[in-house]
């Protein structure tokens, strides 16, 4: 699990294993981007926020050059359930709930896992802060991950 954003410290070995678990419930395909990770402890709460994010990709050369395109994500909720101790609180948020909402369209579920409280977000499209995750170059074909 890679860590994005401004963070000072490496996740605790717990929750890099419960992340890539959770990155595991997104359904992919051969051409899968890179799937990005951003984590936060609440000490108020004793709460972890864990956010997964697919990678868009920068299309490099061509016409459309410089176009960044959106990964499909397809979520297996189940599977995704199943890496918390008990049976988590779901929601999605179907639209951002104000101008500078960086999550946006997501699925979200709280609850204990491996002992911990978590609140696990996993996105429709990465924050705009984490930028292309791979590279398309037009005239090979060829896709280069970033991160």
């Amino acid at each position: 699990m890679e860590s994005t954003g401004n963070v000072k410290t490496r996740p605790p070995t717990w929750l890099r294993w419960f992340a890539n678990d959770a990155a595991r419930g997104i359904l992919s395909d051969a051409f899968q981007a890179p799937v990005g990770c951003h984590f936060f402890h609440d000490p108020v709460r004793d709460e972890w926020e864990v956010t997964i994010f697919v990678a868009m990709t920068e299309v490099v050369g061509g016409a459309k050059d410089g176009t960044t395109l959106p990964s499909q994500v397809q979520l297996d909720i189940v599977q995704v359930m199943q890496i918390f101790d008990e049976v988590p609180q779901i929601y999605w948020q179907s639209d951002p709930v104000c101008d500078d909402d960086e999550l946006g369209q997501h699925v979200s579920f709280e609850g204990q896992a491996r002992g911990h409280l978590v609140w696990l977000r996993i996105l429709q499209r990465p924050p705009k802060w984490t930028g292309p995750g791979r590279l398309l170059h037009a005239h090979t074909g060829k896709l280069e991950n970033l991160w």
